[in-house]
């Protein structure tokens, strides 16, 4: 599943971003924490950057560890390291 240059793991809230990127770290699977493309959503502003091909295996951790987001989106946007990445 890669037909997008960026894929966007989108959250309801901060606390949902936070128990999503670190239990995939736990769990050795590329995430990292960005601001969220307004192309794709207003929602809490923070959403985690992740590997199309990382797709299926995120949405099954997220079910058998419970843990919430609002969708996994892709996107074919200009990537900017300065801003689209916290750290």
């Amino acid at each position: 599943m890669s037909e997008f240059l960026h894929y966007y793991i989108l959250f309801q809230n901060h606390t949902d971003a936070t128990a999503m990127y670190r239990t995939l770290k736990k769990k050795s699977v590329y995430a990292q924490i960005s601001p969220t493309p307004r192309e794709l959503s207003v929602c809490c502003g923070v959403s985690l950057l992740i590997h199309g091909e990382d797709v299926e295996t995120i949405k099954a951790i997220a079910a058998e560890d419970g843990l919430n987001y609002l969708s996994i989106d892709g996107l074919n946007n200009t990537f900017d390291n300065t801003r689209h990445k916290y750290g």
